[in-house]
């Protein structure tokens, strides 16, 4: 049996996910601030106490991210993802019908993606993959590989 290189998604991956944190946590104390002036006391409360969640799940967005790994064996793809609880998942070529790879604005700054495979039981998909690891995926497991 052959064995495959466990890899990991991008560490720009939990850039990302932090700059949406940082923009939502900005946005809630902007909200919390102006509803202070306005005198909505209890409104400014529930809006600080939200700003400070998001804050806190900046600082542990690069533990879930980090969890997420591949690893590709001869035609299957072994993905493991989960912080606390740890599910595997395979998905064997022959199940893929087809794949998508997608990223926004933000995501091409920084080179990440994400890889969708779509199978007969649903959707698996990879976030935070390198734009080459992605491209290499997508053209071994659904993309252009001849059957």
């Amino acid at each position: 049996m052959a064995t495959g290189i466990k890899q990991q998604c991008s560490r720009r991956y939990a850039t990302l996910l932090r700059v949406y944190l940082g923009m939502l946590a900005f946005v809630s104390l902007c909200a919390a601030v102006i509803l202070g002036v306005e005198g909505v006391k209890a409104g400014a409360f529930v809006l600080l106490g939200v700003f400070a969640l998001l804050c806190a799940m900046a600082v542990a967005v690069p533990l879930r991210s980090g969890r997420i790994s591949y690893t590709r064996v001869g035609g299957c793809l072994q993905i493991e993802k989960g912080l606390f609880l740890r599910r595997t998942l395979v998905v064997n070529r022959s199940d893929i019908r087809y794949s998508e790879l997608t990223n926004g604005p933000v995501e091409r700054r920084l080179g990440v993606c994400t890889l969708t495979f779509f199978t007969g039981g649903g959707k698996v998909r990879l976030h935070g993959l390198g734009l080459e690891d992605a491209r290499r995926l997508h053209y071994l497991f659904g993309g252009g590989a001849a059957e």
